[in-house]
């Protein structure tokens, strides 16, 4: 059964969509249509918000306006191949900076994780002016067509085998994306994004493989060691990605990643 966020908890959680009015220095074009309402129309087409999370703010007067992102899955959905849910990714936000972005995305119920297409997927952009609700409507079923690709794509994974050069290679290719080079790359190997939280990811397919690196580079608490300034070396973990677009960016680029395994 579809466990769905109800409103009251959105409303807790990410009070920037529920914002009435726009930032004060939208331009005079700028149509300012509340998120609330596009969750209102999706969930009246049966697609139900299962995630929500809006981007820190520390200036007080900008908080009702700054990025959320969103998660949707059709109440009628079951789960597909390797127990995953197409669903729909919707960000916005209410400072006039960003357009309304609609991209697929995938649910992966062994551990809870949310995946999101890569860049050759493309996204939908719908800007704050016209029938913003509709377009968005319109756009939501193309995109999880786009979902269901990503399905096919992914039991093609699973059937791809990788040998230990093959994991370590597509872990430094992850590494490099998440880790800039310095003390913080040094800290956490390569190596370190491979060892499984659980015993279902004790698997060698590409599927399995990217979804490990995926989760240990979103969620973070990978274990590793940092040098203090005497040069003694101290346990650390690496930290959970909290920002949106940093955690879209890695998602996308990771997809790509592994699909690129399979050409």
């Amino acid at each position: 059964m579809l466990n769905a966020l109800t409103k009251e908890y959105l409303l807790r959680q990410v009070p920037s969509v529920f914002t009435s009015e726009s930032a004060g220095r939208t331009s005079s074009k700028y149509c300012h249509i509340s998120t609330a309402n596009v969750v209102d129309a999706l969930m009246e087409k049966g697609f139900m918000p299962t995630e929500a999370t809006q981007s820190n703010c520390r200036l007080a007067d900008k908080q009702a306006y700054t990025k959320h992102m969103l998660r949707f899955r059709h109440v009628d959905t079951e789960p597909k191949l390797n127990g995953l849910f197409p669903e729909l990714v919707l960000i916005n936000s209410h400072d006039g900076l960003s357009s309304y972005k609609l991209i697929a995305g995938l649910y992966r119920l062994v551990c809870s994780n949310g995946l999101i297409a890569g860049t050759n997927y493309g996204e939908i952009r719908i800007r704050h002016q016209g029938d913003v609700v509709g377009e968005v409507i319109e756009g939501t079923y193309e995109v999880i067509e786009s979902a269901n690709r990503m399905l096919e794509a992914s039991q093609k994974m699973s059937h791809l085998i990788l040998n230990e050069s093959d994991k370590i290679e597509l872990a430094k290719e992850a590494h490099a994306l998440r880790f800039e080079e310095g003390k913080t790359a040094e800290a956490f190997k390569p190596e370190h994004l491979l060892i499984p939280r659980r015993s279902a990811d004790q698997k060698n397919d590409l599927f399995t493989v990217f979804n490990l690196i995926q989760e240990n580079l979103i969620k973070g608490g990978v274990r590793g060691y940092a040098y203090d300034a005497q040069g003694y070396p101290k346990r650390t973990r690496s930290r959970a990605i909290k920002s949106i677009d940093q955690g879209v960016y890695l998602n996308r680029a990771l997809w790509a990643l592994a699909e690129k395994r399979m050409s």
